[in-house]
Order: C-alpha cells, then structure tokens, then sequence
C-alpha cells in the first residue's frame, strides 16, 4: 500500500510524509476518522513509506522488499493488534497472531471495512462481540521488546483500540517510553470509547471523510460507474467508502426492492409479511440488516425532502423515484421523520448486539402504528 493508493487526503499524505523524511514523525499516532474514511489504507502507506529503502520525496517505492512485504502484512518488523472473538471454551484467550492469517487474505480484498465485516470473517457466531484481551497486550510487550529483524524500527498498527478498555493501561508505559525506534499507529473512529491516558500519549491525526466529488470519483473509478449513478449514490453514502461500495452491492442485492416491500407489508397492516421480511433479514446476519436499514434510511431521507422541498429532483435509481413519489404523497413530514428516526435506533440497537428478528418486528409495528396515525 503506497499513498498513491489512498484516495484522496493530499494534504495530510504530504505532512506525514514530510514528517519522515525530516526525521520528525511522532512515535505514537493517533489516527482518528469516521467508518469508510481512508484511515487504515493511511496506516499502511504511512508504515510502507517508513521502511521503504527507496523511497521518493511523496510516497514509497512499492517494488522494494520491504514495501512488498509490509503490502502482504509479512513485514517481521511490523506488527498488528486486531479486535477478535473468542470462538472455544479454552481459559486461554486469543491474540492476533493467531489470525493473522486470515487478516491478511482479508486485506487482500477489502481496504474500506469495519469491525462486523471483520468478526463475520472470524467468528463462528456472527453476533459475538470482538475484544481485544489482556493476553493481546502480554503478547504487545513481548514482541516490542525484540529487536528489529530486518530494519531500524519496530511498528505496532492497533485497528480498533476502542476494544482494548481498561486493558490498555497495560501499554501506558511502553507508549510513554518505547523502545528506540518503536512506532505506534492507533487506528481509531471514536475518540470517546478510548482512555484518556492512551490519548494523552499519542498524537492526533484527524482523518477527514470523503466528500461527496471524491466519492463520486472513486465509484466511477472502481466499478466504472456511469455518471447519474455514481452522483446518486456518493451523496447517498455521506462520504463514507465503506458505505458506497455497500449501496453499489446493494443494488445488485435489491435491497431497495426488499425495503419497498416491507413498506407496503407494514402500511396495509399485512405483519405476516413483515415478520417474515424480518426474519430472512435476521438470518443474513447483522451486517446485511444494517445495510437493508441503511438503505431505507436513504429511500425516506429522499421521500422528506420530496414532501418538503418545492421541484426536488429525486437522489435516486429510476425503480426508486415511483415509490419515493408515492411514500411522500401518501405521508405527512411528522410520520417520515418519525419512521426514520425509530429505524435510526434500531440500527443502533443491532450494532449493540440485540435480538434482529425481535427488534426488527417491534419496529414494524412502531411503522405499523406511525402509518395508521398519518
């Protein structure tokens, strides 16, 4: 992974880069950004750039045996900790290297994801929740107090340190006062999940989101997207990657079609149906009921600003545009917005481990009940 192959963040790519070549880069940094930004593609061509042995003045070689390597995550002198579950009933908890393996073919063909696409990879039960347990940090200190193999530095990407709790207290001192030529990356989206003391010392990097021309760009660019579609959907995915190419995927797995029908299901009181709805859906697991609901979210964010707003041209695919049309005539304002809001937090609760075919159908009743008092 050079920085070439990290869409967007000009700027940002020049300062870490810069930071290198004067010698000048913190020794534990912070990446901080939203789901679907290019925070962990930067982690990579950040860690590339510092081992390359060829490098120009914006960006690694990418041919060099380091640069192919760390691009194949066998680097021995760059280590990863990843949030994982637990899927045996031993005492003894896992750690990453005992997925690395499987990481590494992950990254392979996914560069925008998030931690249940991971935990779908790994865990045999798709609701476990991941963790990064004590054991992992033993494992930390183990590893960074080696020498480097092969270059001058030793580097440790955390993806996700949200998940390491009260156990990253164990890592204070070794982050205060590493090793010489130790480099940490945290790779984080929520700075309020992490402990104070971890941010205190390390350096923040803010990693902005996408907007919607970049996102645009990246979809033509990757699935060779006609123009009218990649506009719809960049503006659909708010300038999260990860997001687009899940409404790309969608399409093809029509799940607008599905929402439709739930919908209807709902407003003419037909709750067999939408049980039913409710139960494939709870059986493609939480990541696709995510992105069914993301999906609708998206079908009545457009159907509010249809009622709403005078000659609205309709953010949608053709077979939307009807039923768009029809929702916002047939609703007032206060039930849309109420509807997205109650899916909103279902969406919340879903990420939060709940049961999907009981959320799922209590929330088809709560849109059974906001049709009926339209």
């Amino acid at each position: 992974m050079q920085f070439g192959d990290v869409p967007g963040l000009a700027k940002l790519k020049t300062k870490l880069a810069t930071s290198v070549n004067k010698g000048k880069l913190p020794h534990a940094l912070l990446l901080l950004g939203n789901e679907g930004s290019g925070k962990l593609a930067l982690a990579y061509a950040l860690t590339s750039y510092i081992y390359c042995t060829n490098r120009q003045n914006d960006d690694s070689c990418g041919e060099c045996s380091s640069c192919r390597k760390i691009g194949s995550h066998t680097h021995p002198d760059v280590h990863y900790t990843i949030p994982l579950t637990n899927n045996s009933t031993s005492a003894k908890k896992p750690i990453s290297t005992d997925f690395i393996t499987q990481w590494r073919e992950f990254n392979k063909d996914h560069t925008f994801f998030n931690t249940a696409d991971w935990v779908s990879v790994i865990a045999k039960d798709e609701n476990k929740q991941p963790n990064i347990y004590r054991e992992e940090t033993r494992s930390i200190l183990s590893k960074l107090s080696l020498k480097p193999y092969e270059g001058e530095a030793k580097t440790l990407i955390i993806w996700m340190p949200e998940y390491l709790k009260t156990e990253s207290n164990a890592l204070l001192k070794i982050i205060e006062e590493p090793p010489q030529k130790t480099y940490f990356i945290l790779v984080a989206e929520d700075s309020d999940e992490l402990l104070t003391t971890i941010t205190s010392r390390t350096q923040l990097v803010k990693v902005p989101t996408y907007t919607e021309e970049e996102t645009e760009a990246y979809l033509k660019e990757k699935y060779n997207l006609e123009s009218t579609k990649a506009e719809q959907l960049s503006y659909l995915a708010e300038g999260n990657f990860r997001k687009a190419i899940s409404l790309v995927e969608s399409v093809e797995d029509n799940y607008s079609a599905l929402f439709r029908e739930w919908m209807v299901a709902c407003y003419t009181n037909n709750l067999a149906k939408a049980y039913e709805i409710g139960e494939s859906l709870h059986k493609s697991g939480r990541t696709q009921t995510q992105l069914f609901l993301t999906n609708g979210l998206a079908i009545l964010r457009q159907s509010l600003l249809q009622k709403m707003v005078d000659n609205y041209q309709i953010k949608a695919e053709k077979e939307q545009q009807d039923f768009i049309k029809k929702f916002s005539t047939t609703l007032n304002a206060a039930c849309i917005e109420k509807s997205y809001e109650q899916i909103n937090e279902v969406i919340y609760q879903i990420k939060r481990n709940s049961n999907g075919k009981m959320t799922l159908f209590h929330l088809s009743l709560n849109l059974r009940y906001n049709f009926v008092r339209k």
